[in-house]
C-alpha cells in the first residue's frame, strides 16, 4: 500500500511539472511516465486516462475555490434582506482568502487559465462567469427591491466580467501573492461602491 501511494505521487509530481510547462493537449503521458521512473501500464492502474491523471491535480483547489465563492456569496444574500450600502473594506476578509487560496496554488490556477485546452476545465472561465452572473443578478434584484428599482441584466453582466477578468489579470500578470492582494483590494472597492449602478431607479 505504501509503495502504491508513493507511485501514485510521484505520477502526479511529474505530471503538476508537464502539465504546467506544457499544458494539457502538448503534455506527454510517457514523458510523465519516464520521469516517474514508471511505465505507462502503472500510470493506468492510477488513472483512467489523461484527464484523469488532470483532474488529480486541478480537481482539489478548484473545488475550493468554487466551495469559497458558494460561501460567500451565501453571506452577501443574506445581507441583501436589508437595504445595503458598501463601504470600503466590506470584502477584505473575503478578498484575502480567495487570493491566498489562489496563490497557494498558484501553478495550478495559472495553468487553468492559460493551459487547460482540451480538459474539461478548458471552460472554466465561462463557467465561473455563469456562476457570478447568477449570483449577482439573484443580489441585485433583492438590491432592486429595496432601492425601488429594476435590475439591468446587462450591467449586472457586465460587472461580474470586470470583477472576473480583475482576478484573471491579476493571476496572469502577478506573481508576488502581497502586491496582489493589495491591487485586487482596490479593485473590489471601486467595483463594490459600483453596484448601485445596476439599478435602473
Amino acid at each position: 500500500m505504501g509503495a502504491d501511494k508513493e507511485t501514485r505521487e510521484k505520477l502526479i509530481d511529474s505530471a503538476r511539472r508537464e502539465f504546467i510547462e506544457k499544458g494539457y493537449n502538448k503534455a506527454s503521458l510517457r514523458k510523465i511516465c519516464a520521469d516517474a521512473g514508471v511505465t505507462t501500464g502503472a500510470l493506468y492502474f492510477f488513472f483512467e486516462d489523461k484527464e484523469a491523471l488532470f483532474g488529480a491535480i486541478a480537481d482539489g483547489p478548484y473545488n475550493e475555490l468554487i466551495a469559497i465563492l458558494k460561501s460567500h456569496f451565501e453571506e452577501d444574500e443574506a445581507l441583501m434582506e436589508q437595504p445595503y450600502d458598501a463601504e470600503e473594506g466590506d470584502h477584505d476578509a473575503f478578498v484575502e482568502e480567495l487570493v491566498h487560496h489562489l496563490y497557494q496554488n498558484y501553478d495550478v490556477f495559472h495553468m487553468l487559465l492559460t493551459k487547460a485546452q482540451g480538459s474539461k476545465y478548458e471552460n472554466a472561465v465561462d463557467d465561473l462567469a455563469d456562476i457570478l452572473d447568477e449570483t449577482y443578478t439573484k443580489m441585485s434584484a433583492k438590491m432592486g427591491s429595496h432601492y425601488g428599482g429594476k435590475v439591468n441584466k446587462a450591467m449586472v453582466h457586465w460587472l461580474t466580467h470586470m470583477i472576473l477578468d480583475a482576478f484573471i489579470h491579476m493571476i496572469t500578470h502577478e506573481k508576488d501573492e502581497e502586491k496582489a492582494l493589495a491591487h485586487i483590494k482596490k479593485v473590489m472597492n471601486f467595483i463594490t461602491k459600483g453596484w448601485t449602478a445596476v439599478i435602473d431607479k
